[in-house]
């Protein structure tokens, strides 16, 4: 009976073990999956600058535009107020389009902070229950 009970024991003890290195495993895929999505994360906001600084580009080529057409223009002010506004349409559909692309991002990002703590709220619930089977273990 006693060395039964040394068995059992020694059988939880190695399920301990086997429990902790994949624990350890999981650590490490959610270390993985964070720093994923930190590169994921560097590389939109990288386009994302980018892309601002295309469409702040493109804003001031399209005043640039505006302001020679004024000058060339100079008193026929149909055409120019209807190059003007195709103008003002443009820009604002950019801007519209970057607004977009900031929030899609924002969703992205708030997701996949969802997702890490999730993990890491499993993780320690998870620690929790090897804390106690150590406990009894140990008893």
């Amino acid at each position: 009976m006693a060395q039964e009970l040394v068995t059992v024991k020694n059988e939880l003890k190695s399920g301990v073990k086997i429990v902790g290195r994949e624990l350890a495993r999981v650590d490490e895929q959610v270390r993985l999956l964070d720093s994923q999505s930190q590169k994921v994360q560097e590389s939109f906001a990288t386009q994302v600058a980018e892309r601002l600084g295309e469409t702040d580009e493109r804003q001031t080529r399209h005043e640039a535009v505006t302001s020679h057409l004024h000058e060339a223009v100079q008193g026929t002010g149909e055409q120019s107020m209807h190059r003007d506004l195709l103008l003002d349409q443009e820009i604002v559909r950019i801007n519209e389009q970057h607004k977009r692309e900031l929030a899609n991002h924002a969703m992205s990002i708030i997701l996949v902070r969802d997702e890490l703590r999730n993990q890491q709220e499993s993780r320690e619930a998870q620690d929790s229950e090897i804390a106690v089977l150590m406990a009894l273990v140990e008893q």
